[in-house]
């Protein structure tokens, strides 16, 4: 490697330009050159010294989000028990939600959801949700792992297969809507208001709630007494 290292400031403006690019043109479409080209620096092994590839930037842009969605989902988790609500569809779904919409308001956060909305694979949304630790990346997920016990226990009313088609739902839904409405507001910035934001997340959550709580109907209750896994 020749040069001078690259400073810290390259670290975070190949993060935050990373993120912008790859929300916009896919991760397979942005070049290690429009990387360094778009943080302005000549060492063209600053992606390299950094994150060793765009792979490892990539998911430091991801470790970077999920910890700070964790983060502000903690803090409505401790509001869940001091309030005693762990049975309430609504405050559990928005404890899911609402530290999403925060990021709505920033370019670089909505720039977080887009990249997790195109990473998302429908697969991921049957496998257990939230492990403790999300895999690969290090981020701790204890309040989401409280969250989706609580519904799991506010549904068991539910056949189980039932349930987890809604629960595998309800993950999909919130990734694709919030990378839909990121996507929206960038391309629309007159659209970014506070007051669209709080408009979208209430909405969101209505629908979400009656989902998750509407009765099965007998045709959705004589399909889940045929699936292997009731």
């Amino acid at each position: 490697m020749s040069g001078s290292p690259p400073s810290p400031s390259t670290r975070e403006a190949l993060l935050e330009q990373g993120a912008l690019l790859f929300a916009r043109h896919g991760v397979t479409g942005v070049t290690t050159k429009q990387l360094h080209d778009a943080v302005g620096t000549r060492n063209q092994s600053a992606l390299q010294y950094h994150f060793g590839d765009r792979r490892g930037l990539v998911a430091e842009i991801l470790r970077r989000h999920l910890e700070a969605i964790e983060t502000r989902r903690a803090r409505l988790v401790a509001g869940i028990v001091a309030e005693d609500r762990a049975t309430d569809l609504r405050a559990l779904v928005h404890a899911l939600a609402a530290p999403m919409a925060e990021d709505l308001d920033d370019p670089i956060g909505r720039a977080h959801l887009r990249l997790v909305d195109q990473l998302n694979h429908p697969s991921l949304a049957y496998d257990v949700p939230f492990h403790g630790t999300e895999p690969g990346l290090g981020v701790e997920t204890h309040a989401g792992v409280a969250v989706v016990g609580w519904l799991t226990a506010a549904l068991a009313q539910l056949p189980g297969a039932v349930r987890t088609e809604r629960l595998a739902m309800l993950r999909e839904q919130l990734i694709g809507q919030f990378g839909a409405r990121a996507q929206l507001l960038d391309d629309d910035p007159a659209l970014c208001t506070a007051a669209n934001t709080a408009l979208f997340l209430e909405n969101l959550l209505d629908v979400l709630v009656a989902g998750l709580a509407v009765e099965p109907s007998p045709a959705a209750l004589a399909a889940s007494r045929t699936d292997p896994a009731e």
